[in-house]
């Protein structure tokens, strides 16, 4: 009886009064939970499904964009440069490397007083000791003047080599990528010169020199290395100096004697192969005319005959601090400024250039030459086309004593027979020694200074036409 009374509340308390209740789902109790902890949940989804249409929408123009970039990402492009601004003088009357026979007093078999058939003709005030060209004051290779010159009379400064400052050149170098492996490159210089606007035809004034302007393909060989392309107006493949003959890359200021010879920039085509990890390199080239720098007369972009010279060049480098690079190279075609196939040119030659060997640097040229040119029936020596027959050296060696220091010297010699017909003889046999400073300020500044020395060899006699320049070169 107790129990029973004690057991009706309990029941009471847990049965139901009126209508059976439904229990609900978890999956309906979570969503109750949900609605009384956030009231506003309708207007979330909303919110959250209006997210998701511009996540949608971002989605498809990320994509849209992606394409875009997929196809314009060959197509960058990079534009450097430099200005290179200086200092010289050069210790003569007339600035230039070279004097007439008859003033020295010195005798030459080429002489009006030796028949012509026996290479004689030429006026004694027409023949020149020296060389035009060794009073060099910048990167270029401009002399500080041609003086009476008669085969070299483009005389871009011409101030007689009194001290001046100089703007030697402003060079913008642009390189355009098509694809992975195809680019083009172009390399202007902007050349500040003097005019004389009293005197007409006096000083040449400024003008622009288009130095290099090529396409370039690299096509890889498997494993074993790449083979590279060329065309258009290209660098030579002679000797190791026209790598490094701009003013950034050069260590000295003014280039080598021999320079003149394989340091031109001639139209056609070339082919590099680097094999076994750059070690063996070959190169050969087919261009219009000889890689002559432009200064010198024996060297044309466009041909006036239809033979074409062909020009190549071997190294290998071994592994001696930064690499030790051994090379020979040579040419062979017609001589350019003629119009006959079977007038012929030939240049050979042999370098080795060693790089950072303990902060040593040193690079070395042997290069020797002849252009035939042509002589008429009965008529004076090379009177058809002019002769040039050459040997020249140098060494340099530079020393890098710090991060930013460097001095420098240069040996270098030349030995050449310059003749055409009764207009003039050059007989050239001289040596130079230089001696000078590279200074890298920062990563965009590069100061050089420099003092060359010149003797006539062979017993010729002497002449003053020492050189002092320098040059303060900002890269961008």
């Amino acid at each position: 009886m107790v129990i029973l009374l004690f057991a009706r509340p309990l029941l009471a308390q847990s049965t139901p009064t009126g209508p059976a209740a439904a229990v609900p789902t978890p999956v309906e109790a979570a969503t109750a939970a949900e609605e009384r902890a956030h009231p506003d949940a309708e207007q979330l989804a909303a919110d959250n499904a209006e997210l998701h249409a511009e996540l949608n929408r971002i989605r498809r123009d990320q994509a849209a964009l992606q394409k875009q970039v997929d196809v314009l990402q060959p197509l960058r492009s990079r534009v450097t440069g430099y200005l290179d601004f200086g200092m010289f003088t050069v210790r003569s009357n007339d600035g230039s490397g070279i004097k007439t026979a008859a003033s020295l007093g010195y005798h030459t078999p080429y002489g009006i007083d030796t028949p012509i058939a026996d290479g004689g003709g030429v006026p004694d005030t027409w023949i020149f000791l020296g060389d035009p060209l060794s009073t060099t004051i910048n990167s270029r290779g401009d002399p500080a003047d041609t003086g009476d010159s008669r085969a070299v009379t483009f005389n871009p400064i011409g101030n007689h080599g009194k001290l001046s400052f100089i703007v030697n050149n402003f060079q913008v170098a642009f390189l355009a990528v098509a694809t992975e492996r195809l680019s083009v490159t172009s390399v202007i210089d902007f050349l500040p010169r003097a005019r004389n606007v009293s005197k007409p035809g006096v000083g040449l004034g400024d003008f622009v020199d288009i130095k290099l302007a090529y396409g370039e393909y690299i096509h890889p060989l498997s494993t074993i290395g790449k083979l590279t392309l060329y065309a258009g107006k290209i660098d030579s493949v002679l000797g190791i100096e026209y790598r490094g003959q701009e003013s950034p890359d050069r260590i000295a200021v003014s280039p080598s004697l021999v320079c003149r010879y394989t340091c031109g920039r001639p139209l056609g085509v070339k082919a590099r192969a680097q094999l076994f990890g750059d070690a063996l390199t070959f190169m050969i080239a087919l261009t219009n005319g000889s890689s002559v720098a432009e200064q010198f007369p024996f060297g044309s972009e466009i041909d006036d005959n239809t033979s074409k010279t062909v020009s190549g060049r071997l190294s290998y480098s071994l592994p001696f601090g930064s690499g030790l690079e051994i090379g020979a190279s040579g040419s062979y075609g017609s001589q350019d400024f003629q119009t006959k196939n079977s007038v012929t040119h030939w240049h050979a030659g042999v370098d080795i250039h060693l790089t950072n060997l303990n902060g040593l640097d040193f690079s070395g040229e042997f290069v020797q030459g002849n252009f035939e040119g042509q002589t008429e029936v009965g008529g004076p020596r090379c009177g058809v086309a002019d002769c040039l027959r050459y040997k020249g050296a140098y060494g340099q060696i530079g020393y890098l004593l710090n991060n930013w220091l460097m001095p420098y010297t240069r040996i270098d010699w030349r030995s050449a027979l310059h003749r055409s017909g009764v207009n003039f003889a050059y007989i050239s046999d001289l040596a130079r020694a230089t001696v000078g400073i590279r200074s890298e300020i920062g990563t965009n500044v590069i100061v050089k200074a420099e003092y060359t020395t010149i003797r006539e060899l062979g017993g010729q006699p002497q002449f003053p036409n020492d050189v002092v320049t320098s040059s303060m070169v900002i890269k961008w």
